[in-house]
């Protein structure tokens, strides 16, 4: 019973409050005193003023009444759009006669902008002394100052003894000739001893070494040659002396 009463009196004084703060709201013009449910219309915003066109090509004539434009001189387009002489493009001039042009062609452009030339103005036309270079300084090579270095070569080639008893085909390249081979490596070796002291007395000439350069490497698939038995005049000399005391020795 307590708290029925208690809200009960609350909800009357809140009824009470509403009434008073309704009643003395002042009501819009035209209108009863009892507050509208619906919103007030915006405000209407005040459009822009249109403001007059500028013309400022005008604007930019009357400026240009009141200053003076200076006048640029007439230029010949010839002189951009026609090439030198020949000879003028390929010469090739030295220090001298290139100094002499660059200075000729600043008295020019001086001249056409009405430069004031009194008695300095040659003086000072004039290109900078340059230095002798190194003058005075003793040469000294760059590679002095490095360190020992150590070279290897490599050898492009064999040097070996004189090999008398040769048989390149078959010794060197790899050739056989089936069963006919032991016969005909018999007539290389048989030739060999009858040239024997041929090449061997050529050696006193020519030396006693041989070398590998000229020749395929050892197992080449090459050609069968018929070397010859290279003859030279010491060697073939001796081997007639052999040849004529043999058949003294044995008549």
């Amino acid at each position: 019973m307590g708290t029925a009463f208690n809200l009960a009196c609350l909800l009357g004084a809140w009824t009470a409050f509403v009434g008073t703060a309704a009643a003395q709201t002042p009501g819009l013009p035209g209108q009863s005193g009892v507050p509208s449910a619906q919103t007030a219309p915006p405000l209407a915003v005040p459009l822009p003023i249109p403001q007059p066109a500028i013309d400022r090509t005008a604007v930019a004539a009357q400026d240009a009444k009141g200053k003076e434009q200076p006048k640029l001189p007439a230029s010949d387009p010839s002189q951009y759009t026609v090439l030198p002489d020949r000879e003028k493009i390929f010469v090739i001039y030295d220090d001298a006669q290139l100094e002499r042009i660059i200075m000729n062609s600043i008295r020019e452009s001086d001249k056409k902008r009405q430069v004031k030339m009194d008695g300095n103005y040659e003086s000072t036309l004039r290109f900078p002394p340059m230095p002798e270079v190194g003058a005075g300084i003793p040469f000294q090579s760059k590679t002095s100052s490095y360190p020992p270095m150590q070279t290897t070569y490599d050898a492009l080639f064999v040097v070996h003894r004189r090999l008398h008893f040769e048989e390149k085909n078959a010794e060197r390249y790899g050739w056989d000739l089936g069963i006919i081979q032991p016969m005909v490596s018999a007539l290389y070796f048989y030739r060999d001893v009858a040239m024997w002291p041929q090449s061997l007395a050529s050696g006193f000439a020519y030396g006693f070494w041989d070398t590998n350069a000229g020749k395929c490497l050892p197992g080449s698939p090459t050609p069968y040659y018929l070397y010859p038995p290279g003859l030279t005049i010491t060697g073939s000399a001796f081997e007639g002396v052999i040849i004529t005391g043999l058949a003294f020795v044995f008549p």
